[in-house]
């Protein structure tokens, strides 16, 4: 049989492991030339759609480095359950240099196969991405995408740079192995000793004492612990400590159960926990990087959210009427313009004061990283009376600083007044330019009057039109009087344009993610059911059916998609729960939703999975 033969049988026979992995990387492409396309059209930037290019940008950087990570890591999986019939090849003759011929030849048939059919699948996904972004982003973009040449090259250069790193990895691994270590590579255990070890028990304890800690340093990294190296650090203490739990925390679980048994194991012990315990190393690393993918898939979707979700209250926050302007001058030009237009409006006035305080006991700032409160904005309420005081404009307010009713607070001006706040109101904000977000105490008329001072006051007008048609006239209005007045429409649309970009960059990087997690899943899978198929047959000889050994399949399947995915969400909602209080936001609705949503996708792969699984135990019968 000549080499030729050899390449082209042994393909053949791979080709179906190599499905999911074909599959996962013909998406990728695809995702990626059309990212590609988006960035290299230059019709996107004439039609005032830069935010579009940009976006497209950084997805594209994020997408090249996920997809060469993933590329490596996957071939990694493939090369190490192949080790017994590369040991073969070299028995019948072949050289080292002959495999990696081989693995080459295979490498580049993949590459071009996936990489043609994913250029011409994205060249038409490219219009689809820019119709999806456009209603995300509320923008009218009239764009017919076309072929461009610079979408192909970075394509081309991204699938280069891959199949170089692979030669070089393939190389390595030929390299490392001799004919003997091959052989023994796939029936050699890990699990050298059932007796638990000090080594192990300190191993596991200290990886779930990093992932605890991790946890808490994100939960104080903007008060106790704000640093500019606690983000790196929370990282290495969480990938590290997952690796430790799934290294030696669940070998001691394990083990331990085993020790209770006292030996007396059933078919669903060994089917369940046989390959688990037979490569719990290899287990550690795959489950490890399984969980860090998902964690970062999960994070990324819940900012997102998060982001859209704080964009309605910043809105409010900046512009509460139709249009808002503080210095006097301009706001009575923009009144002759609109009356000289024919605009009907209603004005809304504000008035405060910017005052210092002292003996605060109304904020409690619970964080030595944020500055004490100072300075306060006074408004006068009719309603109150005497040294009443009522406290608004807090929705922004970030959450290590607390408020506390029936306490006191000298404010300053012209006279000081001890006030004592009684009330407080969530829901009435103030603009942006009078208060910067911050709380606003109002107090009533006799005590802003005892206060006030023209260098202390300052005045905001507000213009809320009686008839939403005349917005448009009335936007060119104001850019007539200054460029810098912006409606509430366009500062809404300015923010859903930010938003709504984050979310299509980042659920497609969770996409491309999630296609990574799935292929090394199934390939995780695939790899122990057909290494213990020997051990199937066995079973089937001395008596059990299938059935007997379904139940312990399934935890098998259940252990190796949902101790991960666990490990996962608690990573990620820890670090979208850090994310919400620098956007100060309370609400952890959009962080559920999202994590609910990505585990449903999540257990369709492992169904995909035990579906799998019980195929090939009937084929072992």
């Amino acid at each position: 049989m000549s080499f030729n033969h050899i390449v082209l049988k042994n393909l053949r026979q791979n080709l179906k492991h190599y499905a999911m992995f074909l599959i996962s990387l013909l998406l990728s492409i695809i995702i990626y030339f059309s990212f590609a396309t988006l960035k290299y059209t230059d019709e996107i930037a004439a039609e005032n759609a830069r935010v579009i290019k940009n976006g497209a940008m950084v997805g594209l950087y994020a997408l090249f480095v996920i997809i060469v990570v993933f590329l490596m890591y996957a071939n990694h999986l493939f090369i190490k359950r192949r080790t017994k019939s590369f040991a073969l090849f070299q028995l019948i003759g072949l050289t080292r240099g002959n495999i990696l011929r081989m693995l080459c030849i295979e490498q580049l048939a993949f590459f071009v196969a996936t990489g043609i059919l994913g250029i011409l699948l994205g060249l038409g996904s490219s219009q689809l991405l820019l119709i999806i972004l456009g209603k995300l982003m509320e923008l009218k973009v009239n764009i017919n995408i076309s072929f461009e040449p610079k979408a192909l090259l970075v394509t081309l250069l991204l699938l280069v740079i891959a199949y170089i790193l692979i030669f070089i990895q393939n190389a390595q691994f030929l390299k490392k192995r001799s004919i003997l270590t091959m052989m023994k590579d796939s029936s050699q255990t890990e699990a050298k000793t059932a007796r638990i070890t000090p080594k192990e028990v300190l191993s596991g304890v200290l990886g779930i004492i990093m992932i605890v800690l991790g946890y808490y340093l994100s939960t104080e990294m903007m008060d106790k612990f704000a640093n500019i190296l606690t983000p790196f650090i929370i990282l290495a203490l969480t990938i590290v400590g997952a690796y430790l739990f799934f290294r030696s925390t669940v070998s001691v679980i394990f083990k331990s159960l085993k020790r209770l048994k006292k030996g007396h194991v059933g078919i669903t012990d060994v089917v369940f926990t046989s390959s688990i315990m037979h490569r719990m190393k290899k287990n550690a690393m795959s489950l490890t990087v399984i969980a860090i993918i998902s964690a970062i898939t999960v994070t990324v979707l819940c900012s997102a959210t998060i982001v859209k979700v704080s964009t309605a209250k910043q809105i409010e926050a900046a512009a509460p009427e139709d249009f808002d302007i503080v210095e006097n001058k301009l706001a009575s030009q923009f009144e002759n313009k609109l009356q000289q237009a024919n605009i009907p409006y209603n004005k809304t006035s504000y008035q405060v004061l910017q005052s210092p305080v002292k003996h605060n006991k109304v904020f409690t700032v619970e964080s030595d990283n944020v500055p004490s409160i100072n300075r306060t904005t006074l408004s006068s309420n009719n309603h109150l009376k005497g040294n009443e005081a009522k406290i608004t404009n807090i929705s922004s307010l970030p959450q290590n600083i607390k408020v506390n009713l029936n306490q006191t607070v000298t404010v300053q001006g012209k006279t000081n007044a001890k006030l004592k706040v009684t009330s407080k109101d969530e829901n009435k904000v103030y603009p942006v330019e009078l208060t910067a977000m911050a709380p606003v105490l109002e107090v009533s008329p006799q005590v802003y009057q005892s206060l006030r001072t023209e260098e202390l006051e300052v005045t905001e007008h507000g213009y809320n039109l009686k008839n939403q048609d005349d917005m448009a006239k009335a936007e060119k209005v104001a850019q007539q009087v200054n460029s810098d007045i912006e409606s509430k429409r366009q500062v809404t649309k300015s923010n859903n344009q930010t938003a709504g970009i984050m979310i299509f960059v980042s659920a497609f990087l969770g996409f491309a993610f999630l296609i990574a997690a799935g292929c090394i899943i199934y390939i995780k899978q695939m790899d122990e059911t057909e290494d213990e198929l020997p051990s199937f047959k066995l079973l089937h000889r001395i008596g059990f059916t299938n059935s007997d050994m379904m139940p312990g399949l399934t935890l098998k399947v259940l252990f190796n998609f949902g101790l991960p995915l666990i490990i996962a969400l608690l990573h990620s909602f820890f670090a979208a729960s850090a994310f919400m209080n620098i956007m100060s936001s309370s609400s952890h609705t959009p962080v559920f939703i999202v994590m609910i949503v990505y585990t449903i996708v999540y257990a369709i792969f492992a169904l995909i999975a035990l579906i799998h699984s019980r195929r090939m135990i009937n084929q072992a019968q």
